[in-house]
């Protein structure tokens, strides 16, 4: 049995009427009550026929004809189905409630679990849901919990993801762990997906990686795209099981086929390199064409790559900066740097600096982040920046640079520094502060930055006097720049001044506190004062 599908409502199956046939009962049968109803109302072979065609009307009426004069659990549930899906008619999530709330009565374990998804969902923010159907997780999770001792694999599995968030029930990863692992052995899939991650990370359980394995293997067996996904990723990389080319190769054609974007990608993007499989530039165009064509940023991105650096394919500048300008469209970083760089270079666009730099300050707000900083900073360094963006702009930018080992933009941050920048003093002093070669400079960078009013320096000054790391071991230093720091917005100077001060004499502390207020008195840096000009505007 394959585990039921996570959508929150699915079709009613032609199986599930088909249940429903079968003589009518014995009661009807015998008094013959509401005649006028019974001959009015479909029959089930009539319902049958009715879903085979997609006649829904006839469906709804048919099934609330033997919802209302059988009494059965089965048919209050398919017929409450029928009006949460709106089949046949309009959509009636009150209904609905009421009719899988009698079959819940009977101890239906499929109807006890659909009511719990209703309960789950946000259906008091519906315009045409009564306000009494509020969001009830409470609710929910002891309908679940009833179907779920009944054994229904589906409850098990959303119960364990409640207790897993703590929504409706308090938290509590260990019967999380156990509800999943009881309706992954009944192959419900989606628990076989989620019990592989809680034994990968350790969650409710011991970690085991043998055991995540399994399940993610068994949930991608049964057809689940994402563990096939991920299990394709992890013989890509090795990542927990032996490196293999082909197996990552065809479990990422199967999620591809499931429709998977991200698995499109990877797959079009293995052809085109054609380094763990046989090139193949037509195969790999057509899945990440097929990706792009569904919204997948990264393999527009890859496709401008491909004919960037004519990997598969014949380099086309053209082709790259318009498959980067659609990735860029859709927010990916990686594609906007890429695009400046061409304006840049005018390659297979207009040379224009003004909109390469544009483009590299929208990917300052993505995941790439850092290759567009990157990018700025050694534009800061060659000047190109000068009249376009103020230099204090560009000192984080220098300051990520550095610290990923680019030389142009450390110098250029140490120009700044010598210019007096204190941004500049600051950052590169933790840059040098992790060098032990250079430590000594970077403390005296600190103590500029910190003379010129930066809370943050001053801060970690007083830490390297108060343990005489690079400086003098000096309790009064440190209580001193504590103090201005705390009181020009520094928070965890608060407290590191009170343990600087546990350790201190009274008139240590009375030392450190008049040092504190010279400095604000006399050493406080102040801005620098301009005429002011008063015009008088005439009418």
């Amino acid at each position: 049995m394959t585990g039921h599908s996570s959508a929150f409502f699915c079709l009613l199956g032609l199986a599930g009427f088909l249940a429903l046939a079968g003589p009518a009962p014995a009661q009807a049968q015998e008094t013959g009550t509401q005649p006028d109803a019974a001959a009015t109302a479909p029959t089930m072979a009539e319902v049958e026929q009715a879903w085979q065609r997609g006649d829904y009307v006839t469906v709804r009426t048919g099934l609330q004809h033997l919802a209302e004069t059988t009494g059965t659990a089965l048919a209050q549930y398919r017929y409450g189905r029928v009006l949460a899906e709106g089949r046949g008619g309009p959509r009636d999530l009150a209904g609905a409630v009421d009719w899988l709330t009698r079959a819940a009565g009977q101890n239906h374990v499929e109807a006890m679990t659909l009511l719990a998804q209703i309960y789950l969902s946000n259906i008091s923010q519906a315009q045409d849901i009564p306000t009494g159907l509020a969001r009830d997780p409470a609710k929910a999770s002891d309908l679940l919990a009833r179907a779920a001792a009944l054994g229904h694999a589906e409850a098990q599995y959303r119960l364990g993801i409640l207790y897993g968030s703590g929504d409706g029930v308090d938290a509590d990863n260990t019967a999380a762990f156990n509800w999943l692992l009881a309706a992954a052995q009944q192959d419900y899939v989606e628990a076989q997906y989620e019990l592989s991650r809680f034994y990968s990370r350790g969650i409710g359980t011991e970690q085991n990686n043998t055991e995540a394995l399994r399940w993610l293997e068994t949930a991608a067996q049964n057809n689940h795209i994402r563990a096939q996904f991920f299990l394709a990723a992890a013989y890509e990389s090795g990542r927990g099981v032996e490196k293999n080319s082909g197996l990552a190769l065809d479990w990422y054609r199967r999620a591809a086929e499931n429709g998977l974007p991200i698995a499109m990608r990877n797959l079009g993007t293995l052809y085109l390199q054609g380094e763990a499989v046989k090139q193949n530039t037509e195969e790999g165009l057509r899945w990440l064409k097929a990706a792009a064509k569904a919204g997948d940023s990264g393999a527009m991105g890859n496709l401008g790559l491909a004919y960037a650096v004519g990997m598969g394919v014949a380099q086309d500048d053209a082709r790259a900066a318009e498959w980067y300008n659609r990735a860029s469209e859709y927010g990916l970083g990686r594609a906007k740097v890429a695009l400046g760089r061409m304006h840049e270079a005018g390659r297979g666009v207009e040379q224009d600096m003004d909109r390469a730099i544009a483009l590299y300050q929208q990917a300052l707000e993505t995941a790439d982040a850092g290759q567009a900083a990157i990018r700025l900073a050694q534009l800061a360094a060659e000047g190109v920046l000068d009249g376009r963006i103020a230099p204090h702009r560009a000192i984080p930018w220098a300051i990520y640079a550095a610290g990923q080992g680019d030389a142009q933009s450390e110098a250029w941050l140490a120009k700044q520094a010598e210019a007096g920048m204190r941004d500049a003093q600051s950052g590169l002093a933790a840059l040098y502060l992790d060098r032990e070669e250079r430590a000594e400079e970077g403390a005296r960078l600190l103590e500029r930055a910190a003379r010129a009013g930066d809370p943050q320096a001053q801060a970690r000054l007083g830490e390297l006097h108060m343990t005489g790391t690079h400086v003098p071991l000096d309790y009064v230093a440190a209580h001193k720049w504590f103090n201005i720091a705390a009181t020009l917005g520094a928070a965890r100077a608060v407290e590191l001044r009170e343990t600087a001060g546990a350790l201190m004499t009274p008139e240590q502390v009375a030392e450190a506190q008049a040092a504190a207020r010279h400095w604000f008195e006399q050493e406080q840096p102040q801005p620098p004062k301009t005429e002011q000009t008063v015009t008088t505007v005439q009418e």
